[in-house]
């Protein structure tokens, strides 16, 4: 299967928001669909065929997509709360949502495809994009484009402690009620505390079992903070549907695309 998966790092001011960009070039699949996990990531995609683009919020559930329509795309992967500012609503209105791009951009959208598709490199494209990218952030209002300084603190936390933190514990550190401490990170993270954290344990259980070798499903467990092997098995249920086990037989593509079919 011929295919291209370039990645970019941004540099600054970018950088602060966006983790990458990243751009695919592929062939049609023999295979219909693909089940795609979540990640804890807030994404943007534009599809260089069509011009057409969507936003991808904070995701606890997968997702079906077919890769044989799905030929020439790029992509945004924003921080843990660096997509905030660059939309008009808060971040959490994205939750389990793939929504139009144009509906969020308006026609500026359709001009980005354009450019980017009359682009002679994929350097050029990657250009463009981060432009696009710093244009929108200049358009966006500078009270949403930083992190309130308790969710900045607490996805600090998150990342440095290698289990789940009660959000009480949290809440207190950034002495806030639970409640408002809850609202503003749902706001500019785009979910929960806990389902956050949840799913950064999920990604690292993800991460741990691909690694290659036998797995041993009580370390496993043990070490990303699961109560046991059934906790493990029904958390990693809730988030992919299938089972950790037929994820590991399924064939993948990418960590996070399992093939449906």
């Amino acid at each position: 299967m011929n295919m291209m998966l370039l990645t970019r790092r941004p540099g600054p001011p970018l950088a602060s928001y966006v983790e990458a960009l990243w751009y695919y070039d592929g062939c049609q699949t023999p295979h219909q669909k693909e089940r795609v996990l979540p990640n804890g990531r807030f994404q943007v995609f534009i599809n260089l065929t069509t011009g057409g683009g969507a936003v991808s919020g904070m995701r606890s559930r997968y997702i079906a997509i077919e890769p044989a329509a799905i030929r020439s795309v790029m992509g945004v992967v924003f921080r843990p709360g660096g997509a905030r500012g660059f939309f008009d609503v808060p971040a959490d209105d994205f939750y389990n949502q793939v929504v139009p791009l144009d509906a969020v951009w308006g026609s500026q959208v359709t001009r980005l495809g354009d450019r980017l598709r009359e682009a002679a490199s994929v350097g050029g494209k990657f250009q463009v994009l981060e432009t696009a990218l710093l244009q929108a952030m200049q358009r966006g209002a500078e009270e949403r484009l930083a992190l309130r300084p308790s969710v900045q603190l607490a996805l600090q936390e998150f990342r440095h402690v290698p289990h789940i933190r009660t959000v009480s514990d949290v809440s207190r550190e950034v002495t806030l009620s639970r409640r408002r401490f809850s609202q503003l990170f749902r706001e500019q993270v785009g979910i929960t505390p806990k389902l956050y954290c949840r799913l950064i344990r999920f990604r690292e259980l993800v991460r741990q079992i691909v690694a290659g070798g036998p797995v041993d499903w009580a370390d496993v467990a043990l070490a990303c903070g699961y109560y046991d092997q059934a906790h493990l098995a029904h958390e990693f249920r809730d988030f992919s549907g299938i089972s950790p086990g037929s994820y590991l037989a399924a064939e993948r593509q990418f960590v996070n695309h399992v093939r449906m079919d």
